[in-house]
């Protein structure tokens, strides 16, 4: 059965990698030691830390790990509606695991979850953190020189700091929160999210914004001074930085989020989902995510990376007391919505 499982997923890999979505196995030891998993994920820069630690290690146990990527929760809903899901393990935002806690992701047992080192705050019912991030206001140092930007109200302000913006054009990627944020809400009073304060402040930059679908469209927008300043992803920050582009941060106010883990709903290897989580979220996993991407780690056990450059991307190496907490709770009862808000707001 479990050869036919490994089988089946990867001939699913196949499949979509036909369709050109990104997927790959990676497969160790005997076949029928321990069982397979598999784990539906973001894909690039990760995917290929986690084959380098988590999946060697399962592989020295006889646990072989099929990846699918990347993770798309339309197609695992689908799965998991018809009763015969074929991912074990997804990666997904944490408001997601909440929101679909019982219903796309199983309720964790945490008895089977090492979870020391884990911020219990961070922790619910169907998720467990595996990393830790934020959104950030990056700007081109050779544009501003000695009068940069220091908040998001000057990321707001195209009068004193004229230049073009970058903003994911999703509601989930921080545009509302930073609005709020630059129009004078405390960070620890933003929700719930004032909608028409947030698109009143948008609209005072809406002539000077480039919106972007993906990670890599930010990077090249950045490496290419095609805009000025990014709310940004911190990985896609660090390679424009890291490809030579003159880029700094604003370390006012950068809003944090997690990355979390889940269980499918139904999965069909349930005992070596929980082995892969273990093993995401240990400590050699957690140093390696730091090692190579501006991350901090979710297992407060294992130790930064020295990396200068690096670590100028990361929150948590650089924040003094002003950062702002995203409500998760917040996020899974109002993502709906909020998209439908933001659509309406850019496509005005």
């Amino acid at each position: 059965m479990r050869n036919r499982r490994l089988l089946s997923a990867l001939a699913l890999c196949a499949a979509v990698s036909i369709s050109a979505t990104g997927c790959f196995a990676t497969v160790g030891g005997d076949a029928g030691a321990g069982g397979t998993v598999v784990f539906s994920n973001t894909g690039g820069a990760l995917a290929s830390i986690f084959a380098d630690t988590a999946y060697k290690q399962l592989a020295e146990q006889g646990v072989q790990v099929a990846e699918e990527s990347p993770n798309n929760e339309a197609k695992l809903t689908a799965m998991v509606e018809s009763g015969t899901p074929t991912w074990d393990v997804f990666y997904a935002s944490p408001y997601r695991t909440v929101a679909k806690c019982d219903v796309l992701f199983e309720k964790l047992d945490m008895s089977r979850i090492n979870t020391d080192g884990l911020d219990p705050e961070l922790t619910s019912e169907c998720g467990v953190p595996v990393l830790k991030s934020a959104f950030l206001l990056v700007y081109n140092a050779d544009k501003y020189g000695d009068q940069p930007p220091q908040s998001w109200t000057d990321f707001y302000d195209t009068t004193n700091f004229p230049g073009t913006r970058g903003i994911m054009n999703y509601a989930k990627d921080a545009g509302i929160e930073t609005a709020l944020l630059a129009s004078g809400v405390p960070g620890d009073q933003l929700y719930p999210l004032d909608y028409e304060r947030a698109f009143a402040t948008l609209d005072t930059i809406r002539p000077s914004v480039r919106f972007y679908e993906t990670g890599a469209q930010q990077t090249q927008a950045l490496e290419s001074g095609e805009v000025d300043m990014m709310l940004a992803w911190p990985g896609r920050a660090y390679e424009a930085a890291k490809n030579g582009a003159n880029l700094k941060v604003v370390w006012n106010q950068p809003l944090y989020y997690t990355d979390s883990l889940g269980i499918v709903k139904g999965a069909p290897n349930m005992d070596e989902a929980y082995e892969l989580i273990n093993s995401l979220i240990a400590v050699p996993t957690q140093e390696e995510i730091m090692k190579r991407q501006p991350y901090g780690a979710a297992n407060a056990n294992a130790k930064p990376s020295e990396d200068p450059l690096l670590n100028s991307f990361i929150a948590t190496s650089n924040v003094t007391g002003t950062e702002v907490n995203r409500d998760n709770e917040w996020w899974a009862a109002n993502l709906d919505e909020a998209t439908q808000r933001w659509t309406n707001w850019v496509n005005r």
